[in-house]
């Protein structure tokens, strides 16, 4: 019998060293990166630097979206991989204050000693994204809600006809002849 699937879900997240980020600029212009994260449930923290296009992102906004999927050499169907994903508002942790400290230990134990040269870098700041609840797949027919404090979850189940015009997922090139097509997706 599998894990319940909020224990799976904590599984999938105790196993992996990173995580994909989503974010968006002040104008909604899209960026995907990764950073390497730990996690003291439920919130997820990453130490990330101005130097990239994410921090800048998240100070804007205060919004990422999350995901961690399962290791493409692990996986049995790249169709269904199992995956974790959240939408997370986002808080900066002041440096040197307590919690800042206690994640910087955290990093220390999963990262070692690489760790040790990006800690006291300047331009890195910690962010705690709390995730709003999230959604795990472990598989087709097999997706859950889960609980913001990862303790409960729930099965996603229906047959929802969610209509999109073409247009607005492929408004370039060769497409744009499809502009007032309608694409139905089963949810």
């Amino acid at each position: 019998m599998p894990d319940k699937p909020e224990n799976s879900a904590v599984k999938l997240l105790s196993s992996r060293k990173t995580l994909v980020m989503a974010t968006a600029d002040k104008n909604g212009a899209p960026n995907v990166s990764y950073a390497p994260f730990v996690h003291r449930a439920p919130p997820l923290y990453v130490y990330t630097s101005s130097l990239s296009r994410h921090t800048t992102n998240m100070l804007e906004t205060a919004k990422a979206s999350v995901m961690l999927i399962e290791d493409e050499a692990r996986t049995r169907n790249f169709f269904a991989r199992k995956r974790f994903t959240c939408q997370c508002s986002v808080e900066v942790v002041g440096r040197e204050t307590t919690e800042w400290r206690t994640v910087m230990s955290l990093f220390k134990r999963k990262f070692g000693k690489v760790f040790d040269m990006i800690r006291p870098l300047p331009d890195f700041t910690l962010f705690r994204l709390i995730p709003d609840g999230g959604l795990y797949v472990r598989g087709f027919g097999q997706a859950f809600e889960v609980s913001s404090d990862m303790k409960n979850s729930k099965h996603v189940t229906g047959n929802k006809l969610v209509r999109t015009s073409v247009a607005s997922v492929t408004p370039c090139g060769e497409h744009r002849q499809a502009a007032g097509a309608i694409a139905e997706t089963v949810v």
